[in-house]
This record gives structure tokens, C-alpha cells and sequence, in this order.
């Protein structure tokens, strides 16, 4: 399909969609952060301090570790957090998921590591560019785990087509929570790590057809008495507009 879906809602609206998927499974987003951040980041620290000069400069052995890491638990946490924006059953542990398609996760990462320091070594604008150009593509291989790595690249650049800015302003929304969780020793991060992932889900799903917004008609529509609300997102399988 070469047409792609333009993502309207404004930050407010994908935000607040973010924290209805989050309500009373904030404690389970958490966990799954702080396991994310703990298998990504912790070991990196023990493997400086034990091979490094003393400087906690990135070592050989800690960087071949986050090569092999990061991909998988990419794929996870993204697992996870479309999970709990969907509503289903799911549980921290799921952002260990990525393991299971260690080779696509990995590959996926390294290839679009590679094509971002291809675009960067042009300027820095079109690096920035591609960073979100190929920002869908972790949830995407999430969604369709039979697609190969291009496939999901691929599909990424044809749903960010037009999405690019409001991809950037929605990252941009949550640059103020950024600032003040740098005043909780980095603890708020725990908190806005999954509310951040869940909104962006909510972009994912406009943008893949999967979510739609509906205006809501009620009233006599035959007599000219009819109510209209703001726009609603809901799910398009769950649509109905009554005439």
C-alpha cells in the first residue's frame, strides 16, 4: 500500500490517549522500565569498571554488549508497550519478548544504525531525519514479526511520509517532564519512560489504520436535531456512528 494514513490528533489528544492506556497499569509500566533500563544500562557500568581504565570510558566488551542487547530489548519494550495500549494481558516480563526474534531485532538495529550514520555524516539534519523516518520500525517488526528487516524499514519511511513534524513536536511535548525528572535523580524517568512509549503507540496505531478518529452523532438526524461531539479516537474495528 502506497498511500499512508496523516496523523492529525494533536500531542494533547495522543497524550492523554497514553495515560487511558496507562491507568491503574502504571506500577506494571514501571517495572518493565526499570527492567529495560537495568539490562540495557547496568551491566554496561559493571563491564567499564571492571575493563576500563578507570574512567568509565566505554569499553570494547561493554560496547559488543550493547550491540547485542539493545536491538532485542528494543523490539521488547516496544512489545510491551503496545500490549498495554491495546489492552491485553501482558506483564513486565514481555519486554524480554525481543529475545525470541534475536536475529531480525538485531539485524533491524544494525541496519538502521548504519543507513542514521550514512544520513549524519551528510549533515546532521537529514540524521535527524532519519532517526525518525525509520522511527516505526522496531513496532512495526512488533506487529508483523513474518516481515523482513527492510520490509520494516520500508513500511517505516512510507508511514512517516507527512508524520515526520508531528512525530517531532510529539517528542518535543514531553521535553518539560524531561527537564523535571532531572531533578528526581533520574527516578521520574521510570515514570515517563512507559508514558512516553504508550504515546507513541497511540501515533503508531493512527498511523497504521488500526485507530481512527470519529465524530459521534446523536440525535434526530431526519428532524435536523443532532449533537456533535469533539472528535473521538477509537479503535476502527469498535467504529460505529450511529445515523
Amino acid at each position: 500500500m502506497d498511500q499512508n494514513i496523516i496523523v492529525n490528533e494533536s500531542s494533547q489528544n495522543l497524550r492523554a490517549l497514553g495515560r487511558d492506556a496507562l491507568m491503574g497499569k502504571w506500577s506494571m509500566g514501571v517495572i518493565g522500565t526499570l527492567l529495560f533500563a537495568l539490562l540495557t544500562t547496568v551491566p554496561v557500568i559493571i563491564l567499564n569498571a571492571i575493563f576500563g581504565d578507570g574512567d568509565m570510558s566505554s569499553t570494547g566488551i561493554s560496547s559488543i554488549y550493547s550491540l547485542l542487547i539493545t536491538g532485542p530489548m528494543t523490539l521488547g519494550y516496544a512489545m510491551f508497550a503496545i500490549a498495554i495500549f491495546r489492552k491485553r494481558e501482558t506483564s513486565p516480563a514481555e519486554v524480554f519478548y525481543g529475545f525470541e526474534r534475536f536475529g531480525k531485532a538485531f539485524g533491524l538495529y544494525i541496519v538502521m544504525s548504519i543507513f542514521i550514520l550514512l544520513w549524519t555524516l551528510l549533515l546532521i539534519i537529514p540524521g535527524i531525519i532519519a532517526v525518525f523516518r525509520y522511527s516505526m520500525s522496531f513496532y512495526i517488526l512488533a506487529d508483523h514479526p513474518e516481515m523482513g528487516i527492510m520490509e520494516a524499514i520500508n513500511e517505516s519511511k512510507r508511514m512517516m511520509r507527512g508524520n515526520k513534524w508531528k512525530f517531532f513536536c510529539l517528542n518535543l511535548s514531553f521535553l518539560g517532564w524531561g527537564i523535571l525528572c532531572l531533578f528526581t535523580m533520574g527516578i521520574g524517568f521510570l515514570w515517563l519512560g512507559p508514558y512516553m512509549e504508550v504515546t507513541i503507540i497511540a501515533f503508531y496505531d493512527i498511523a497504521n489504520g488500526s485507530l481512527r478518529s470519529v465524530r459521534r452523532i446523536e440525535g434526530d438526524v431526519a428532524a435536523g436535531e443532532r449533537t456533535v461531539e469533539d472528535p473521538i479516537t477509537v479503535y476502527k474495528e469498535e467504529t460505529k456512528i450511529e445515523e
